[in-house]
């Protein structure tokens, strides 16, 4: 069963998961960009579901090296159940078998090596959100048309009628 919500962008900076089994990373991830971006954190999968069930979230950055779950199998997993969102991947190690596993099952938009330099990763996850902002615009405008489409034709039909 598909859960996905595709929910309004209702904050004026995007919002963002950092998942990371370790605390100090996830402190020093919020302490780095709580200005930039709405971040929320979470320690393994169970508080990423949480966090997007009851949260507009537009990224998910995982770390790859956690235990239970690998960070590039949550970011499949966050696709499939939320495909609006977008995945990215940080990792300490230079591990090429688990950067492709992200690209190629995850759907990851970017990936970031420990320590990630701030600028390239704020840049990143703004991109992501106007990326969003654009598809939720044509989604919009291309629901105002087919509206305005259905109405010319109820009147052109009631006008042959007539």
């Amino acid at each position: 069963m598909n859960t996905a919500k595709i929910l309004p962008l209702e904050a004026a900076r995007p919002s963002v998961v950092f998942v990371d089994d370790d605390a100090g990373n996830r402190q020093a991830f919020k302490a780095a960009f709580r200005h930039a971006m709405e971040v929320h954190t979470a320690s393994n999968l169970e508080e990423v579901w949480s966090l997007l069930s009851t949260h507009s979230v537009h990224v998910v950055i995982a770390d790859q090296r956690m235990p239970g779950t690998r960070g590039s199998e949550l970011l499949s997993l966050v696709r499939e159940r939320f495909p609006h969102v977008r995945r990215m991947l940080v990792t300490a190690y230079a591990d090429l078998e688990a950067i492709i596993e992200a690209i190629n099952s995850g759907g990851v938009t970017k990936y970031f090596a420990k320590p990630w330099i701030n600028e390239h990763l704020v840049k990143a996850v703004e991109q992501a959100y106007e990326e969003i902002k654009a598809e939720e615009d044509r989604t919009a405008y291309t629901q105002r048309l087919e509206d305005a489409n259905r109405q010319l034709e109820f009147a052109l039909r009631q006008r042959l009628l007539s």
